[in-house]
């Protein structure tokens, strides 16, 4: 008879403890750190980088001269590898900033999933993919829904790399059914590319992932950080560390959100049981 109390009980309220235990249960704090450009013909902090052995997320340009050489070095580390997508900006700039491929502020939906597909089919294993420069096409909600539409029916996340104040890719985001992933610092902000400026937002994003349970940083190989971030990174991975802050991919802090919200339908779906009940 107590046995069959003991089961009655554990059937009646192990849900409601489960929840209770998830809620409780504290993560170590993630922090992801993006690069981007790899694929550059500027190669400044990439071979300093390539022997970094951490899950970093290397964004490779497409269908550059660099494309292949850098996927196929990236496949031999840790890091994580997804498409840097290069979209147009809000202002005019060269064609060759671009590549020979990139999503332009006319395109219409389906020539943008052409064009994504193209590039990324070029890519072993990737999981996602973010934007390069893309300042234009980010504001433009009707394009970022085709964005948006194409990773969700290729199982990828897509990281807004937040190059411009705009509601349009969230909007787009939260029409289309996606999660959202958007970079929390520049490790490159206000084109401060000193070491000791990559330095001091490694830690305001070391912060943010204290705060929130995670944060995503964005740097650059090439022009935009090289060989002043890859050192900055490499300096501060065991300082970051010893600060209790985890290195993990983007697709780690990815599949972190995703639980969080089955954890969240799972706890409404009881208490609405509940109170049926």
């Amino acid at each position: 008879m107590k046995k069959v109390l003991f089961f009655l009980l554990t059937f009646l309220f192990f849900p409601f403890q489960s929840s209770a235990l998830a809620k409780a249960e504290t993560i170590q704090p993630m922090l992801a750190i993006v690069i981007d450009d790899f694929g550059s013909y500027d190669e400044s902090g990439v071979n300093k980088l390539l022997n970094l052995n951490e899950p970093i997320t290397a964004a490779v340009l497409p269908n550059t001269d660099m494309t292949n050489e850098h996927i196929l070095k990236l496949s031999k580390t840790n890091f994580e590898i997804i498409l840097h997508m290069p979209m147009e900006s809000h202002v005019r700039l060269p064609e060759n900033w671009y590549g020979p491929t990139y999503i332009k502020n006319f395109d219409d939906p389906e020539t943008v999933k052409k064009k994504i597909d193209n590039c990324i089919k070029k890519f072993p294993k990737i999981k996602g993919f973010n934007s390069h420069i893309g300042s234009g096409v980010s504001r433009n909600e009707r394009l970022m829904k085709a964005v948006y539409e194409f990773a969700n029916s290729n199982n990828l996340y897509f990281l807004d790399s937040r190059t411009i104040e705009t509601k349009a890719t969230e909007s787009a985001c939260s029409k289309t059914g996606s999660l959202y992933l958007g970079r929390d610092v520049f490790l490159e902000a206000n084109k401060n590319k000193t070491y000791s400026g990559v330095c001091f937002r490694l830690n305001e994003a070391s912060n943010i992932a204290k705060q929130n349970g995670f944060a995503i940083a964005i740097g650059h190989v090439g022009a935009e950080g090289g060989e002043n971030t890859a050192q900055a990174i490499i300096d501060m991975i065991p300082k970051l560390k010893e600060n209790g802050i985890k290195i993990v991919p983007l697709s780690t802090i990815y599949e972190y959100k995703k639980s969080q919200i089955n954890l969240k339908s799972t706890e409404n779906s009881q208490n609405n049981f509940s109170s049926s009940s």
